[in-house]
């Protein structure tokens, strides 16, 4: 199988599997806001956050935190496959608290036990397990892997540029201009894009964009057409919004749509 195919089940709707193989999974940075858990079975990657490389090889799992800017690239597009839960944020916190609050982690790194356990609850999820199985097997596996971890990716702390992307995440809608930023904030947009892109390896302009995408994602998972999405989610056009979701995603919107159970 070759090309990128996304599980979502009825039963259990706050979880979504995405299976890429031999294909570019994105072009660009983008987020989640559902907490990501994933596993590399064939090839390895370089996960870029926060400006700098990670290489993440076949039988290494990876923990990416809600609402954390990243790119994925495959070292070899001919033998490549991973898979990603995506676990809404809200079911997590009541697992293990608010994980957005967690600045000073982006990515844990996880070893050859955990690629297992991640593997494994992977099938358990598209199985025809029941419902209540299904959550007490995804809690108890989170709760085994959360605080096992080989590599930290830190973040330096800088309150008001974390301020700064709260504030964008909660008017991402909204027509923000780097004004509104500079008079809310006080400061000054040089030093407002170096220091939030030295934080979040994004422009606070691109982490808008990369916010109303992944809005518009879930917006495509309760239905409705493409063109209302996409105006919604305050794009100009469709050509505008499908070129950028699939820079994020590597699959048109479209093609999401078809793919969801």
């Amino acid at each position: 199988m070759k090309g990128i195919e996304y599980y979502r089940s009825k039963v259990l709707d706050m979880i979504e599997i995405k299976t890429c193989s031999d294909d570019l999974h994105s072009y660009k940075n983008h987020i989640h806001q559902e907490l990501s858990i994933g596993y590399i079975q064939k090839g390895s990657t370089m996960l870029n956050i926060n400006g700098k490389d990670y290489k993440i090889k076949a039988g290494e799992a990876v923990i990416i935190y809600p609402y954390v800017s990243h790119k994925c690239q495959p070292i070899d597009i001919n033998n490549w496959e991973f898979t990603m839960i995506y676990i809404d944020n809200k079911f997590c916190k009541e697992i293990v608290g608010n994980l957005t609050i967690k600045n000073s982690i982006g990515v844990k790194k996880l070893g050859n036990d955990e690629f297992n356990k991640i593997k494994y609850i992977a099938d358990i999820l598209k199985s025809d397990v029941s419902r209540p199985d299904k959550e007490v097997a995804l809690i108890n596996i989170i709760n085994e892997i959360f605080d096992t971890c080989e590599i930290d990716i830190q973040f330096q702390s800088s309150k008001k540029m974390n301020w700064i992307k709260k504030y964008i995440e909660h008017h991402f809608l909204d027509m923000i201009q780097l004004t509104d930023i500079e008079d809310t904030f006080n400061v000054n947009k040089f030093s407002l894009i170096r220091n939030f892109k030295s934080k979040f390896n994004t422009t606070p302009n691109a982490y808008q964009l990369q916010l109303k995408i992944d809005y518009a994602k879930n917006l495509i998972k309760k239905g409705g057409s493409i063109v209302d999405i996409a105006l919604e989610a305050g794009f100009y056009d469709q050509p505008h919004f499908t070129k950028e979701f699939k820079k994020a995603y590597g699959i048109t919107p479209l093609k999401y749509q078809k793919s969801l159970i």
